[in-house]
């Protein structure tokens, strides 16, 4: 008999997480008896919370908002994403103690692939928490995007990312939202990695953001979920572009994270099962 094991989502907020619902539904179709619930977890308490997490026993952890850069140092190792990335969005219990990984990468490019297989060119990243390291990741090694361009209200912290990823270099270009005001945006793909549309978050960007200067049949995705009405998505969709909310990503770490925690890949009717406790 598989004895039941506890899973969890650590954040703040973490409330709209729909992650529980998502793993729940799958373990269900395994027929398997584990749990997985929110945890509201202070930035403050994080490392008492992982500690804890592990002395109890739990089958493992995803990391969502503000934790995922916060935990690398509590790791005792890091796979080769989360190294590389510099963020941690799934924890591992091992006999040898905690392993970070980073599925936010690999579940962004199987989102951007189901929206639209047509290789990109050029793209515009806006953010610079641990979401956005992932996304920039994927865009460069899964999705194999040419030319990245990387905006955040402090374009000195990016800089400071790239200062150690020398292989970046002439690759990813870092700029200001004044920056962004002043030009087109002129990109195949926009990324929106901020917390703005977010419940309890912003509702504007720090500048406006002129959709309309995008590459034609440019693609609009949202890792913010879920669809704020009126927000970034729905006016992208009115100007006739493609668009995707987090969803999506959402669904594919999951799957990446779940298949880390129990060493199987996942059967087709649990992608379904997953997916539909997301609608």
């Amino acid at each position: 008999m598989t004895l039941p094991l506890c899973f969890g989502v650590l954040g703040d907020p973490v409330a709209h997480s729909r992650s529980p619902q998502m793993h729940e539904a799958a373990f269900a179709v395994l027929g398997l008896p584990h749990r997985y619930v929110p945890f509201h977890v202070p930035s403050a308490r994080l490392p008492a919370a992982l500690a804890g997490a592990r002395a109890l026993g739990f089958g493992g952890l995803n990391l969502t908002l503000p934790h995922k850069q916060a935990a690398m140092p509590a790791m005792d190792s890091l796979g080769a994403a989360a190294r590389r990335i510099g963020a941690v969005n799934t924890v591992c219990f091992t006999p040898t103690g905690m392993v970070g990984h980073n599925t936010d990468g690999q579940g962004f490019a199987a989102a951007a692939r189901e929206l639209d297989p047509t290789p990109l060119r050029s793209a515009l990243v806006l953010g610079a928490g641990g979401a956005a390291l992932a996304v920039v990741d994927a865009l460069l090694y899964e999705l194999l995007v040419g030319r990245v361009r990387w905006v955040s209200r402090d374009p000195g912290a990016l800089n400071q990312v790239l200062a150690g990823r020398p292989e970046l270099r002439g690759r990813v270009l870092v700029g200001s939202y004044d920056e962004l005001a002043a030009g087109p945006l002129a990109a195949d793909l926009l990324v929106n990695c901020t917390s703005v549309g977010m419940v309890s978050g912003p509702s504007r960007f720090p500048v406006p953001l002129a959709l309309e200067t995008l590459a034609p049949k440019a693609r609009v995705i949202d890792v913010v979920y879920p669809r704020r009405p009126g927000g970034l998505l729905d006016q992208a969709a009115d100007l006739g572009l493609r668009v995707q909310d987090g969803l999506p990503m959402l669904l594919w770490q999951g799957v990446r994270a779940l298949e880390l925690w129990l060493g199987e890949t996942m059967p087709i009717d649990v992608l379904g099962a997953m997916r539909a406790a997301l609608i």
